[in-house]
């Protein structure tokens, strides 16, 4: 949301910003079909916690630093072969601990909680940057960003991904049900 207001700032047009996405885009693809590959024979809480810190944090600081267009289109390129890898392991996640008859409920809370949320953050990020300015809202977004790539690092529960792929995981069942609970059906 602030890498419109930073090209139309930095370099007064929209090729620039073209160019950033398509970079990103393309090695997002590119990190899933990898991960698509290879993916079985990693563990995911490693891979997804790297991932997830080299995608928040350094294009925010890249930007706040320079001004140069290269360093940024390098940064967002890898920021996208390291998000290629996250949607993937979070479907895998949702349908490994979701249970089938809550799946659909559970999938269309997600993706309805997505769609109201992102336009608020496109006026929050705008306001800011309004009130603020993008120099200082660069780097503030960045650790916020930061703070929140942490998750899996700090909190325990992020380490089970690993175990809901393994066969002891299946034979258990779901993680969202706990010993001795009931399906509900």
């Amino acid at each position: 949301m602030l890498l419109p207001a930073y090209t139309r700032r930095q370099f007064d047009g929209a090729v620039e910003l073209g160019l950033l996405n398509a970079a990103f885009g393309v090695c997002a693809l590119t990190g899933a079909l990898v991960y698509g590959a290879v993916g079985s024979r990693v563990r995911r809480w490693p891979l997804f916690t790297v991932a997830f810190l080299i995608g928040g944090l350094p294009r925010f600081m890249v930007a706040a630093c320079t001004d140069a267009f290269t360093p940024l289109a390098l940064t967002m390129a890898i920021e996208g072969l390291a998000f290629g890898v996250l949607n993937p392991i979070m479907a895998t996640v949702t349908y490994e601990s979701v249970p089938e008859d809550l799946r659909s409920r559970v999938l269309s809370a997600t993706t309805a909680a997505v769609h109201v949320v992102t336009p608020l953050g496109g006026l929050t990020a705008g306001f800011v940057v309004e009130s603020v300015g993008l120099s200082t809202t660069l780097p503030a977004v960045g650790g916020m960003y930061l703070l929140a790539t942490l998750c899996p690092v700090v909190l325990p529960v992020w380490r089970r991904m690993d175990r809901l792929g393994s066969a002891h995981a299946r034979a258990e069942g779901s993680l969202l049900q706990g010993p001795g609970s009931k399906r509900v059906g």
